[in-house]
C-alpha cells in the first residue's frame, strides 16, 4: 500500500487540481444528486489528494432557482422538454466560471463534480474552450444522446452530449449562448459501458460510426483493448473523462437515479481510468449522478467509495507495475 501512495506522489507532487462543485439537479426529475459534491468531500477526498501530492482549490457553481425556471417548455409551445431554460442558464454559469479557472496556466487537471450529467454541457464546453482539440470518453450506462424529437422523458441529461456534438438539432431554449461556442467532434468522442440505447441513439452512433464500447464489448476483447483503440484513434490530443457513476454495477454502485444491472466492477472501471491517467494527456474530468438519498446508509457508503476511489485513479493513484 505505501508503494503505490509513494509512486502516486512521484507522479502528481506539486501539480494543481481544481475541483469545481456543481450540485445541480436540473437535468433530471429526482431530488439528491445535488447533495453528492459535498457527500464526496466530506467523506475526505482533499486530504487523500492531498495525500497523492495534489494541490487542491475548490470552486463551487450553484445556479439560483427563479420562476421563469420552472416552466417545462411543453407548457409553453416549446414540446416536451423539461426546464430547459434552468439547464442551459446553468451550463452557462459552469462555462463562464470554468473559463476563468482555466485561464493562463490553469490548473494540471480540472475536476468536476456533479450534480446530474447535464453538468457536462458546461464544463465540456468550457474545456474545449481551452482544448479545442479535447477527446471526450463518456463512461456510463447510456449515451445521452437523444434530441428534442427523440427524447422519450423530455430530461435534459439525456441529451447532453447531442447539445454538446450538436446531434440533429438546432439549439434548445436556454442553449442559445452554446452558438459559436466550439462543439465536441463525434469522431473525437468514444464511449464505454453502454448498457442501454434508445433507438435515435443507437441509429446515430452506427450512422456516424462514433466509438462504443457497450459492456459486451468490454467483457469480451477486455477494457484494455477498447481504450487503447480509442486512444489510438485519438492520438495526442488532451483527454476528458466523463465518469456516470451508473457505468458501475449497482452491487457497487446503488445510489444512482437510473440503476441498471450488468455494469462494471469497480476493479475495471479503475482499470479503465488509470489506462487513460497512464497516457499523462488527462486534463478534466466529471463525476456525475451519485445521488446520496437513494440507497440506505450501505449504499450510499460504497457509492461514495467507489466516486472517491475512481477520482484517485485519474489523479494517479496506482502501482507502477
Amino acid at each position: 500500500r505505501r508503494s503505490r501512495d509513494v509512486h502516486s506522489v512521484s507522479m502528481s507532487a506539486g501539480k494543481k487540481i481544481s475541483i469545481v462543485k456543481v450540485p445541480f439537479r436540473g437535468g433530471q426529475p429526482l431530488e439528491g444528486v445535488d447533495l453528492a459534491p459535498d457527500r464526496i468531500i466530506n467523506a475526505g477526498l482533499i486530504s487523500n489528494l492531498e495525500t497523492l501530492g495534489w494541490n487542491a482549490v475548490v470552486h463551487e457553481v450553484k445556479t439560483k432557482d427563479d420562476d421563469d425556471d420552472k416552466v417545462d417548455a411543453s407548457k409553453d409551445g416549446g414540446g416536451i422538454l423539461k426546464r430547459p431554460r434552468f439547464v442551459g442558464r446553468s451550463g452557462k454559469e459552469l462555462h463562464d466560471k470554468s473559463v476563468d479557472v482555466l485561464a493562463g496556466d490553469g490548473p494540471s487537471l480540472s475536476l468536476f463534480l456533479g450534480g446530474d450529467h447535464s453538468i457536462a454541457v458546461g464544463s465540456i464546453t468550457a474545456m474545449l474552450h481551452k482544448y479545442p482539440d479535447l477527446c471526450v470518453l463518456w463512461v456510463a450506462a447510456q449515451p445521452d444522446l437523444n434530441i428534442e424529437s427523440s427524447t422519450l422523458s423530455g430530461n435534459i441529461h439525456g441529451m447532453t452530449v447531442a447539445i454538446l456534438s450538436n446531434v440533429g438539432q438546432t439549439s434548445l431554449p436556454g442553449f442559445e449562448w452554446i452558438e459559436g461556442k466550439a462543439r465536441l467532434d463525434t469522431d473525437r468522442l468514444a464511449y464505454f459501458g453502454l448498457r442501454h440505447c434508445d433507438k435515435f441513439e443507437l441509429d446515430t452512433i452506427q450512422k456516424k460510426n462514433i466509438t462504443a464500447f457497450s459492456m459486451s464489448s468490454l467483457e469480451h476483447h477486455g477494457v484494455r483493448h477498447c481504450v487503447e483503440a480509442a486512444l489510438a484513434k485519438f492520438g495526442d490530443r488532451p483527454l476528458y473523462l466523463s465518469f456516470d457513476i451508473n457505468a458501475l454495477d449497482p452491487g457497487f454502485a446503488a445510489s444512482v437515479g437510473t440503476s441498471l444491472l450488468g455494469g462494471l466492477t469497480l476493479n475495471k472501471a479503475k482499470y479503465l481510468v488509470e489506462c487513460v491517467a497512464r497516457t499523462g494527456r488527462l486534463v478534466g474530468m466529471d463525476m456525475v449522478e451519485f445521488n446520496p438519498s437513494i440507497g440506505d446508509p450501505r449504499s450510499v457508503e460504497n457509492s461514495t467509495h467507489c466516486a472517491i476511489e475512481l477520482i484517485q485513479a485519474a489523479c494517479g493513484k496506482f502501482l507502477p507495475f
